[in-house]
């Protein structure tokens, strides 16, 4: 079977901050450090090998601020590479907010969709109005099902190229 260039990192720089695809360079223990916060609503702290096990089967994205070589932000795509995908686990740290990184990730995000040319549906499921709005500008995504349409919480999809129905 011939290599998949897919499979090589990925990585975007903006400044003192990069984004990487290289799963080397993720720490576990920043992300479980994070998703322990109360900020993180919709996860809590796993044992190591359960999120090297999640990580190890999706597609993720570091953010890095370059001054130190931490870890500040996360996002992981739950996707068999080729059809489907399923965005989770976002997050860019609070002191590091406000400055368009999350925005960031999701471009990147969309960066890694759009060169799936067999890609039939990205979904998501968030229950912050910001989020909501930042994912239909910057994925183009749509409110598929909701309990209360102004409050959420909200699951969104986008068809892909390859959508055949």
């Amino acid at each position: 079977m011939a290599s998949n260039p897919a499979s090589q990192p990925q990585t975007w720089t903006r400044g003192q901050y990069h984004i990487t695809s290289d799963k080397s360079r993720l720490d576990l223990t920043a992300i479980n450090n994070a998703f322990d916060q109360d900020w993180i609503y919709w996860t809590t702290r796993a044992p190591v090998e359960i999120l090297q096990q999640a990580i190890q089967g999706s597609f993720c994205l570091g953010l890095y601020n370059t001054n130190d070589n931490t870890q500040i932000g996360f996002v992981r795509l739950i996707t068999d590479n080729t059809t489907f995908a399923y965005v989770t686990d976002l997050y860019v740290l609070p002191e590091y907010q406000g400055i368009g990184l999350g925005g960031w990730l999701i471009d990147c995000i969309n960066d890694y969709l759009e060169a799936k040319p067999y890609l039939r549906w990205t979904m998501l499921r968030t229950s912050q109005g910001k989020s909501r709005e930042a994912y239909e500008k910057r994925l183009g995504m749509v409110v598929l099902e909701s309990r209360a349409e102004e409050s959420g919480p909200w699951m969104m999809g986008k068809k892909g190229k390859a959508f055949w129905g």
